[in-house]
């Protein structure tokens, strides 16, 4: 949804991929944990210095819309709480979540997932399951990315909003999703994928120092967060 095709390889890119997945999964566990603006601004803060040095980019409307969904948010939770700093910490725990997981996710190619979950204990069939659950989301947002604008150069047709989004973009991705699996089981078959056989690379990944800044400013942000959620300013 994020990244564009075009986006460079830097450093977060080549960081190992549990390393950002620990990362990921850590920040949206401890944004559930505080309600201080002030604690959540430090995480968003760090997830946006990962997103400038990912370089990725986001369009214009894509910012649009994001700013638009979290202040809804915090309107809608204004009004039930009439708490201005409760709304705000809402919003920016809504604002870590779309960018601790997705960020991360989207810097990580699926060939360094496939080595990294290949080197686990993990059976080789629910690994594979792990990758193909990893891949489908940006597929199918990008085949629904493609089905939008061929809706649009199509110009409207008759049968109201709900008619088109149901014959313009649910049919068309039941069947892409149908002809996803279709092509992956294919695939698998004619390549003999055997879950239980045991598979090796050429350059298996390993954590190095990277991981260890990347980790260690983390932590950082984490500790600094609920430093300044429970002893507070």
């Amino acid at each position: 949804m994020f990244l564009h095709q075009d986006t460079p390889a830097t450093i977060i890119h080549r960081l190992h991929p549990f390393t950002k997945m620990a990362v990921g999964t850590v920040f949206s566990g401890l944004a559930l944990c505080l309600y201080r603006p002030l604690a959540l601004a430090v995480l968003l803060g760090f997830m946006l210095v990962v997103l400038a040095v990912a370089r990725v980019r986001l369009s214009p409307r894509q910012w649009f819309s994001i700013g638009l969904f979290l202040s809804v948010i915090s309107t809608l939770n204004f009004l039930a709480s009439h708490d201005t700093c409760h709304a705000t910490a809402y919003a920016m725990r809504f604002a870590v979540f779309l960018t601790a997981v997705p960020i991360l996710a989207l810097t990580t190619d699926p060939r360094q997932m496939t080595q990294a979950l290949s080197q686990t204990p993990l059976p080789g069939g629910l690994a594979m399951a792990l990758i193909l659950v990893w891949r489908f989301f940006p597929l199918m947002a990008e085949e629904a990315r493609q089905m939008r604008q061929a809706a649009l150069l199509r110009g409207s047709a008759a049968g109201g909003v709900a008619m088109r989004i149901y014959r313009g973009m649910l049919v068309p991705l039941a069947f892409c999703v149908i002809d996803y699996t279709d092509r992956i089981t294919l695939a698998l078959e004619l390549r003999g994928f055997t879950p239980a056989q045991r598979r090796t690379c050429h350059r298996p990944l390993k954590a190095g120092a990277a991981d260890v800044v990347f980790s260690a400013a983390a932590l950082l942000a984490a500790i600094v967060s609920a430093w300044v959620q429970w002893e507070g300013f």
